[in-house]
């Protein structure tokens, strides 16, 4: 079960080597300003002291911190995150036994001093919220059904294949168009459409009496690179069926005219 899972929520871990300045720093901004979509906690590879002036820094941009202490990996009771996240480069290599998660990312951030040991926190805040805006669109737009397991068997079938790659291909196509291009029949094709538009592969638009069939606005990117790749790499997977298909259309454009 994941932390706060209940809260419908996503636990996030940020960790840095001493837990004093950027991982401090990154728990109290997720847990004050992106409160609605995660809840953060924080540590190092091992604990010091949160400084002073960060708490005063807390204190006057209204971030109620002034909880956070220095902890360190291992005095955490055992608990799985949703995302753990290492933020500088000697966290990234110190810390080779991480919690539990089924996300592990690194943003590398500077230190919160500048060469003349002054403070940087407003520098280091902004990158911070930068990244969790980036990280909260991300969640909110992926298709939360969609599994890598799931995704590559539903594609080891050839015609969900030629499917998704006429799609790619042509970006948006009806049942009849794939009817043709593929030379199956209708219940088969739609079938495996089904399949595909369940899984959150495919997408449907309806205009007038017909529906097309196209890729999500909001395809994860990794999807949508596969399909490009394979398409690129295999294009004798579909040339027939695009031959099909734009002798479909020139029909068509000869009835009209």
């Amino acid at each position: 079960m994941y932390w706060f899972s209940c809260y419908a929520m996503l636990s996030i871990l940020f960790i840095c080597t001493n837990n004093a300045g950027r991982s401090q720093l990154a728990e109290a901004i997720c847990n004050h300003e992106f409160a609605d979509s995660f809840k953060a906690l924080s540590a190092g590879a091992r604990a010091t002291q949160v400084s002073a002036e960060l708490y005063q820094y807390f204190q006057q941009h209204e971030l109620q911190a002034s909880h956070q202490t220095s902890k360190a990996l291992e005095s955490l009771p055992a608990q799985k995150f949703d995302y753990v996240i290492t933020l500088c480069s000697e966290a990234k290599q110190e810390c080779l036994s991480l919690p539990d998660s089924p996300g592990v990312l690194h943003w590398e951030l500077p230190s919160t001093r500048d060469e003349q040991g002054q403070p940087r926190f407003d520098d280091i805040a902004a990158l911070l919220r930068q990244q969790l805006k980036r990280l909260q669109t991300y969640i909110q737009q992926r298709p939360q059904s969609l599994e890598p397991l799931q995704v590559f068997k539903l594609l080891s079938d050839e015609t969900r294949l030629q499917i998704m790659m006429l799609i790619e291909d042509e970006q948006r196509l009806s049942v009849n168009e794939l009817c043709q291009a593929l030379a199956e029949s209708q219940p088969k094709t739609s079938r495996h459409l089904a399949l595909l538009r369940e899984s959150g592969l495919l997408s449907t638009t309806r205009h007038g009496q017909q529906i097309f069939y196209h890729l999500p606005d909001c395809h994860d990117a990794w999807v949508a690179k596969v399909l490009a790749t394979t398409r690129i790499a295999n294009p004798s997977l579909i040339n027939l069926p695009l031959l099909r298909l734009r002798e479909l259309r020139l029909q068509l454009a000869n009835q009209e005219s």
